[in-house]
């Protein structure tokens, strides 16, 4: 099966079933599709002041995502990752306070590895290995999450997501079709 990616993005918010869906493997990650699909995300991203974005976000089912990287003390270097896995983390956790581009205005406190190793294909710069902790571990494993078809309210405790429910309900009527 080729690489196939949708010709217009269509941002994604709660209740879209894509936001559920586990993606597929990039098997050409330096294609000309795939870097025009990645260009198309940038400004997706850009659009939505974010620091970082899943192609699931944007309706598409390959293992892609968008991350800013630190650079100078400030996240504006985004790099693309194509099929990141998390190859090692941290036993060590802290809460982070997170937000999500798909669930517009909701911010709840996350626990997250404080460190994490991720294996990716970054383009332009092919196989890599990033250690990352604090911030960067944070956005990297929200987005591979989305990845794989977790979204950051599934790491709350069943009575917490009972206390955000009518939140949720009104992110998925206003900003879905």
């Amino acid at each position: 099966m080729s690489d196939e990616y949708p010709s217009e993005l269509k941002f994604c918010y709660w209740g879209n079933p894509m936001l559920r869906k586990k993606t597929n493997e990039v098997e050409e990650p330096e294609s000309p599709e795939t870097l025009e699909f990645v260009e198309k995300m940038r400004e997706k991203m850009r659009e939505h002041d974010g620091l970082g974005l899943a192609a699931t976000q944007v309706n598409c089912d390959r293992r892609i995502c968008l991350v800013a990287f630190p650079k100078e003390d400030d996240y504006s270097e985004v790099k693309a990752l194509v099929n990141p896995v998390i190859i090692e983390k941290s036993d060590e956790t802290e809460l982070y306070e997170e937000g999500c581009l798909s669930f517009p205005g909701l911010y709840i406190k996350i626990e997250r590895p404080v460190r994490l190793k991720v294996r990716a294909h970054i383009i332009g710069e092919g196989e890599v290995e990033i250690s990352a902790e604090g911030l960067l571990a944070e956005v990297l494993s929200h987005e591979i999450d989305h990845l794989d078809g977790i979204v950051f309210i599934d790491h709350l405790p069943q009575i917490r997501r009972t206390l955000i429910a009518k939140e949720l309900k009104r992110i998925a009527r206003e900003y879905n079709d």
